[in-house]
């Protein structure tokens, strides 16, 4: 009886250890294949993700043997896994203003300068960029000066014509000039840019060719701002005027420069700039904007708010640019500071210095 016992657990036992050997065995082709595939899955994205970078070229038929390159175009870096911690607490944070009612939409881009891994959210998302507009006509100003060597210098007079035309814009209708007195082309692109003086802006728009604004424009197909559509853009191509300006490779080094030294000097110390350590320095525009919409079926008073520029973190500068929608400028500036200070802590705490992290 003890011996038939004995054989009977034997093999029972031997059974068990077979079918755990095989369970487990099972379990290693599985996984295996799991991780093989993961690999194949990994490659294609960054197979995929090095294919999306592209060249933006000016295409000027100016030339017969050159074509300008102004910069690029990628995928995001949250295709292969970089930024995403960082892109996720954001949308957890902006998601909890849009509950609150504070925040009724949105458009986000960032841009490390150091390697080019860039991210959005809701980055293609478009709106009204009021006094962002000043930048693109500052840009067109000194690429006509580029081609005129005269035109920076030229001195216009501040008509009660252009004055009666600003006073007649809502948003910080406000100007420093002067009726009657006169200024310089470069003066005007000065004030235009650190006060966001709308006076110094219809000065300027009504003395530039327009060929210069349409071919700005062209290279990042926006709106013809002469058009009877209504003019807007989005996070991700507002931020590409920044982009040529920090790598000069619309404007030369000097004017490029001269531009981003006035953005930096910019007299609006709210959003973006109050969300970052003291001596950060920060070349931005902002724009801000007040309508009436449709909210939910009612009509309602929606402001927008827009801040965007390069923060010249001391080892990996950066483009910042959140375009907002909702009911109160305070809680858009909050809104703006608190993710201007999320992205920059983000900086000082990771590295990215290439695409196989």
């Amino acid at each position: 009886m003890y011996k038939m016992l004995m054989s009977y657990l034997i093999s029972r036992l031997k059974n068990r250890h077979i079918l755990v050997g095989t369970v487990i065995a099972a379990i290693c082709v599985v996984a295996y294949g799991g991780y093989c595939l993961g690999l194949v899955v990994q490659k294609d994205r960054y197979s995929n993700f090095l294919k999306s970078f592209k060249n933006i070229r000016e295409g000027s038929d100016v030339y017969s043997f050159i074509n300008p390159l102004t910069g690029g175009t990628s995928a995001a870096a949250t295709d292969v896994g970089i930024y995403t911690d960082i892109k996720s607490d954001i949308v957890t944070y902006l998601k909890k203003e849009i509950a609150s009612g504070d925040l009724y939409d949105y458009s986000f881009y960032f841009r490390d300068l150091n390697t080019g891994l860039w991210f959005g959210i809701n980055e293609s998302t478009d709106f009204f960029p009021a006094s962002l507009f000043k930048l693109p006509i500052a840009l067109s100003v000194y690429k006509q000066g580029e081609k005129d060597l005269l035109f920076l210098k030229k001195v216009i007079p501040y008509t009660q014509e252009i004055a009666t035309r600003n006073s007649s814009i809502k948003e910080n209708s406000k100007s420093i000039l002067v009726v009657g007195k006169t200024y310089s082309v470069e003066d005007l692109v000065k004030i235009m840019l650190v006060s966001s003086d709308n006076g110094a802006k219809d000065l300027l728009l009504y003395n530039l060719d327009s060929k210069y604004v349409d071919q700005l424009f062209s290279i990042i197909s926006l709106i013809n701002q002469n058009s009877k559509n209504i003019y807007t853009i989005s996070s991700i191509k507002y931020a590409y005027f920044m982009r040529i300006l920090y790598s000069s490779s619309y404007l030369n080094e000097e004017h490029s420069e001269l531009i981003l030294s006035y953005l930096a000097k910019s007299t609006f110390k709210e959003g973006l700039v109050a969300g970052l350590p003291k001596g950060v320095a920060v070349a931005h525009k902002y724009g801000a904007y007040d309508f009436e919409e449709s909210v939910n079926g009612i009509r309602t008073k929606v402001q927008q708010l827009h801040d965007c520029g390069i923060v010249y973190h001391s080892q990996k500068p950066y483009i910042f640019c959140l375009m907002t929608k909702g009911h109160d400028d305070k809680a858009l500036y909050k809104i703006l500071s608190h993710v201007s200070l999320m992205v920059y802590d983000y900086q000082e705490v990771n590295e990215h210095d290439d695409v196989s992290q």
